[in-house]
């Protein structure tokens, strides 16, 4: 994404500022659920023709609207979050009813990290904790994203380009 004509409507640009990164949890997050919901939906196909009882023969058809279901909610949820690094903010948009949006000025990280388990570096996400400043500390979580280590150096030159900007006085 760069043009800033395509930034979602609950970020708020000043002039001049643009985004450097932005992103939803991986996919691979909701694989689990996905599979659950076509074992249940196929698994109420194929029981149709199992049940000897005429009259019942519908019965496992229920299946296949809760695996949709299934597979559907896991769907919207995942891409009901959103994260976005700007050159002078990052924002963490959660909710598929209710709506929370998480802003961090750049100017107030102290520090951040990235995690990924054994199993994250072998499907290529990870988590990013972001740490503020002040009395009211507010971290941000970009949970599951895909690639940890590029969006993570994506959030280190917005940083270092903030750094440099206070240090000539700007």
């Amino acid at each position: 994404m760069s043009a800033n004509d395509e930034v979602p409507e609950w970020v708020t640009l000043t002039e001049g500022e643009g985004v450097r990164w932005e992103g939803h949890p991986s996919l691979r997050l909701v694989l689990p659920s996905i599979v659950i919901g076509l074992v249940i939906a196929i698994a109420g196909v194929a029981l149709v023709f199992v049940v000897p009882e005429p009259s019942l023969q519908w019965l496992p058809l229920v299946g296949v609207p809760i695996g949709i279901a299934i597979i559907g909610w896991a769907y919207v949820s995942q891409r009901s979050t959103h994260y976005i690094i700007t050159s002078e903010e990052v924002y963490r948009k959660t909710g598929i009813v209710n709506r929370n949006v998480a802003q961090v000025r750049l100017d107030r990280v102290q520090n951040t990290t990235y995690e990924q388990s054994i199993l994250e570096r072998l499907f290529s996400y990870g988590h990013i904790t972001i740490y503020t400043a002040g009395s009211d500390t507010m971290d941000i979580s970009f949970n599951g994203v895909s690639d940890p280590q590029q969006v993570n150096q994506a959030l280190t030159e917005a940083l270092d380009e903030i750094a440099a900007g206070e240090r000539k006085g700007l």
